[in-house]
């Protein structure tokens, strides 16, 4: 057997990977640790959540990214889990989208800063996101009552939610 096209090549000359590619990577990535099953990952619920709840916040008052990243713990989101690149990426999209714009802050003691504020757009977006988180939590309130009112608890209390 030739080992140029053995894709278990410890070596990393085999077919498995093409240039440019990082191991650990893609589609063939494991399941890590605590995400549950596939398809229900932290990871993407985070990513599409940063958009509403970074457009509340520059509903509240213009900001920089850090200050963003920063006032993501009130919605449930550890600051220091999040790559900050994903941030900036999210307001690019936003602003690219027209949902938010931005400037160069002047009142920073270091180095510039772009300041982001939510856009006419993005109030009618942030307006719409929030209708469809309302009707979410709704469904979502259904689907738990549902699955209560079948379940008993162990402890012999109550599954009331309310």
């Amino acid at each position: 057997m030739n080992d140029s096209n053995n894709y278990n090549n410890p070596t990393g000359s085999g077919r498995g990977r093409g240039r440019g590619q990082r191991s650990g990577r893609g589609r063939g990535r494991g399941r890590r640790s605590g995400d549950g099953p596939r398809g229900f990952g932290r990871r993407g619920r985070v990513t599409r959540f940063l958009r509403p709840c970074l457009m509340l916040m520059l509903h509240r008052e213009p900001s920089h990214g850090y200050q963003l990243l920063s006032g993501l713990d009130e919605f449930g989101i550890d600051p220091d889990s999040i790559d900050p690149s994903l941030i900036y990426r999210t307001l690019r999209n936003l602003e690219n989208d027209q949902m938010v714009q931005s400037r160069w802050g002047t009142d920073s003691k270091g180095p510039r800063r772009r300041v982001y504020s939510i856009t006419d757009s993005g109030e009618e977006y942030l307006a719409h996101w929030i209708n469809e988180l309302q009707h979410t939590r709704a469904s979502i309130d259904s689907v738990l009552e549902a699955f209560d009112q079948l379940t008993p608890r162990k402890d012999g209390e109550s599954n009331d939610r309310s």
